[in-house]
């Protein structure tokens, strides 16, 4: 349970265990700054957990699958206990492919996307839900949300179309959310990375045009939700032209995505339910 008194600064990050949400968290350390982490992995946590208490920051840890609804709100109710968050980043997020086989190219399968679209939307989604209502009953501190979409939320990926819809709901809540909450204690920020170094980018099987580091990302972040951006995507090229795909006919937007055809390898969990790796 949390004890102690809170500081001033108080910052939540949701899946701190991995790419950006682990850079954050070293990112946002420091003297008087309260962390409060979550993530899958305990043992990842306890490790950023150690770094950022070396750089002087006050933590908590909390170690849960965001498809355990009771779990996951249950943390955003003791992150709020004491003090209203100033700021909430949520980045939690998994990855999956269309499959080939027997010269046939396939969707996700079935338990592919349910996880996506429980994990990337839903997931994502109700804790964010959770926060926002909870800063505006209290009123009177400043809350900006950080929610971390794709730029595959901007069109649909013909390589992972579960991806792309589970990352479009998210910039929709959030656009939705930033309206609703004009005017009031809440600020929301919806982010739209590109290629950005880390585990889960580790297991793309294709081109990364204008990949950055995690540590880049995690600054870009930080920026865009000081300033309360409405939509923050980058590398901007890249966004440029996937926006731009909406003003070409169909067969030169095909052209254009047959630059991006991709795979996703399969994480653990995938292979320990499946019994196979995507190629």
């Amino acid at each position: 349970m949390m004890t102690e008194k809170l500081q001033p600064r108080t910052i939540a990050i949701l899946g701190a265990t991995g790419g950006i949400g682990q850079a954050l968290a070293r990112a946002c350390t420091g003297e008087g700054t309260t962390l409060f982490l979550s993530g899958r992995s305990a043992d990842a946590l306890a490790c950023t957990a150690s770094e950022c208490r070396s750089a002087g920051a006050r933590v908590y840890t909390a170690a849960f699958d965001i498809r355990d609804r009771e779990a996951a709100l249950a943390w955003v109710a003791e992150v709020c206990t004491e003090r209203i968050p100033d700021t909430v980043i949520l980045t939690a997020g998994v990855s999956a492919s269309v499959r080939d086989a027997d010269g046939i190219t396939l969707p996700e399968a079935q338990s592919d996307l349910a996880r996506e679209m429980d994990v990337n939307a839903s997931g994502v989604i109700l804790c964010a839900n959770a926060f926002a209502e909870k800063a505006l009953r209290e009123g009177r501190s400043h809350m900006q949300i950080g929610l971390i979409a794709s730029l595959a939320a901007l069109t649909g990926l013909p390589s992972s179309p579960g991806y792309s819809a589970s990352k479009a709901a998210l910039l929709t809540y959030g656009q939705a959310l930033r309206r609703l909450a004009r005017g009031t204690s809440v600020g929301v920020t919806v982010v739209l990375p590109g290629f950005v170094t880390s585990p889960m980018s580790a297991r793309y099987l294709g081109s990364k045009p204008f990949e950055i580091s995690a540590d880049r990302a995690a600054r870009l972040v930080l920026e865009g939700l000081e300033k309360n951006v409405a939509v923050l995507a980058f590398p901007k090229l890249l966004a440029l032209g996937i926006r731009a795909l909406e003003v070409l006919p169909e067969c030169l937007q095909n052209v254009f995505l047959k630059l991006f055809d991709f795979r996703v390898e399969a994480d653990r969990e995938a292979r320990e339910e499946t019994g196979r790796i995507v190629r």
